[in-house]
């Protein structure tokens, strides 16, 4: 995890990266000065996780990976960054299929910041959910 001294070094090298980006949202690699700093994925991630332990947020945007499906019911999975960073632990319910013909499934998790949220796996639709903070759930 970070520290909160990495964290904001992070984050102003993003909001530099940001300022010089401007209204553009594609770039060639070589139009990047070389003065300006880069940010990896893993450092983007990273800081993801931190403000995610630090600053709970109501609402979230997820991956999940799915636990071993011979294991016993509930099957447990995990809840990750798009990078992989773990997020918490998942136990799923049953699936159902919506009337958009894709298969769903509802998600409890129990998330490395303490809270317990509740949501949506988009099963069929890729490997993401989206989840609220569940009543009671700190």
């Amino acid at each position: 995890m970070l520290t909160p001294a990495q964290a904001a070094d992070i984050r102003a090298k993003i909001d530099r990266f940001e300022a010089w980006l401007g209204d553009r949202r594609s770039y060639r690699p070589e139009e990047v000065p070389a003065d300006l700093p880069q940010v990896s994925n893993e450092d983007r991630s990273a800081l993801e996780v931190f403000d995610f332990v630090n600053d709970p947020p109501r609402r979230y945007f997820l991956y999940i990976k799915e636990g071993n499906p011979a294991q016993a019911a509930p099957l447990v999975g995990q809840a990750t960054t798009w990078t992989g960073d773990r997020l918490g632990y998942v136990r799923f319910g049953r699936s159902w299929r919506s009337n958009m013909g894709d298969t769903r499934v509802p998600v409890t998790i129990t998330a490395i910041n303490g809270r317990v949220y509740v949501g949506t796996y988009f099963k069929s639709a890729g490997d993401y959910a989206r989840v609220r903070l569940a009543k009671g759930g700190n």
